[in-house]
């Protein structure tokens, strides 16, 4: 047999051998459609490391400082502890008082420290400064001393007294002291510099009522009385300040009714009584605490 032939026979040979174990291995390998598959264990979910954790501060809101500036006589004397609590209710303000209730205050003191800066008494020295950052003020200056008119003086000494009746309580009598009020109310407008502020007022009362009438002289002394709130009112008016008549709420609406009998008025008969700042708190709570605009 030629070389050629003997060749292509080897090759022929050599191909069937390698098919048939490439078929070997093909059925080794295959899974039978009756055979189960052996169970995987399942793969777990890596557990994160545990951190620790911070406690969240949730800072507490802190409360708006409100000044209360009260300016008057010793008929003022008590609001410092009465007005601040309500005004707290009312508004959520923790309320830091500015007290200038002073014994025996007078108009002439008042208009002296805010032209001046100067005063005999030392409480008054701060007050343009304190005016400044006060949010509400609540004023009463009631002794109009300094702002008397020598050309038509008044005078209602009989009435405070209790036994005679007023020498002069005509409405005229009393111009310069409503003139001068409300130069104290511009004052307390420029001094706050177009910053809002609540402003109220309140005017007179007595407690003397059973004498005025044991001595004859109710009708001239509750008329004096009348023409000196309204003096103060005529102030408040030019501003629309809100105003509290005190002297409804002591004497009643007709005043003619005894406050000492109520018990809006001390064992010293002279003044007022916590029974009666609170009423006048109330009452300024009613009013409500929008800020007056300046002119």
């Amino acid at each position: 047999m030629n070389p050629k032939a003997i060749w292509m026979i080897l090759s022929v040979l050599f191909s069937v051998v390698i098919l048939a174990g490439c078929a070997s291995s093909g059925q080794a390998s295959a899974i039978s459609p009756t055979q189960t598959p052996a169970p995987q264990e399942p793969v777990k979910a890596a557990t994160p490391t545990a951190q620790p954790t911070e406690t969240a501060v949730i800072p507490t809101p802190t409360q708006e400082l409100w000044h209360l500036l009260i300016l008057g006589d010793s008929s003022v004397w008590n609001a410092a502890d009465i007005y601040p609590p309500i005004i707290e209710r009312d508004l959520g303000h923790k309320v830091v008082v500015e007290d200038y209730s002073l014994g025996g205050l007078l108009m002439s003191e008042v208009l002296q420290v805010l032209k001046t800066g100067e005063s005999i008494r030392p409480e008054l020295l701060s007050l343009s400064k304190t005016i400044s950052h006060a949010e509400m003020v609540v004023m009463f200056i009631g002794i109009p001393a300094g702002s008397i008119n020598p050309k038509n003086p008044f005078n209602q000494d009989g009435c405070i007294s209790g036994d005679s009746p007023p020498e002069n309580c005509n409405p005229a009598s009393l111009e310069q002291y409503t003139t001068d009020l409300k130069w104290i109310w511009g004052e307390i407008f420029r001094l706050r510099n177009g910053q809002p502020t609540i402003l109220r007022t309140m005017d007179l009362y007595t407690p003397l009522i059973n004498q005025y009438n044991e001595n004859g002289i109710l009708l001239a002394c509750t008329r004096c009385l009348e023409n000196y709130s309204n003096a103060i009112h005529l102030a408040a008016e030019a501003y629309h300040i809100p105003f509290i008549r005190r002297d409804d709420i002591y004497d009643g609406v007709n005043h003619d009714e005894d406050a000492v009998a109520k018990g809006y008025i001390l064992e010293d008969g002279e003044h007022p009584s916590n029974l009666e700042a609170q009423l006048i708190a109330e009452q300024l709570s009613q009013l409500g605490y929008e800020p007056v605009l300046p002119p």
